[in-house]
């Protein structure tokens, strides 16, 4: 009877032991996230904003068909105006 209670707390130990450690390091890694500044180095400069855009910009090629280059670039119609009705 106490083999059995022993090889229990054996195996319940580290499992409690590792839940606990995990909601502190959640909290501080929470606190640590929430005050990070913006540095030198994470600032994004023009060039490197036009090089983001460049590549951004989706290229149409004969396999995209789904809408026409011609629909795609006209305007929006007007919103339906809502009627008193209602």
């Amino acid at each position: 009877m106490k083999f059995k209670v022993i090889v229990a707390a054996l195996i319940l130990a580290p499992l409690a032991l590792t839940a606990c450690s995990k909601k502190e390091k959640a909290a501080e890694d929470q606190a640590a996230s929430a005050v990070v500044t913006p540095t030198e180095s994470e600032k994004v400069t023009p060039e490197q904003q036009a090089a983001i855009d460049s590549i951004d910009k989706p290229i149409a090629d004969e396999k995209n068909t789904d809408i026409p280059v011609e629909v795609s670039s006209k305007p929006a119609d007007a919103a339906t105006p809502a009627s008193e009705a209602q």
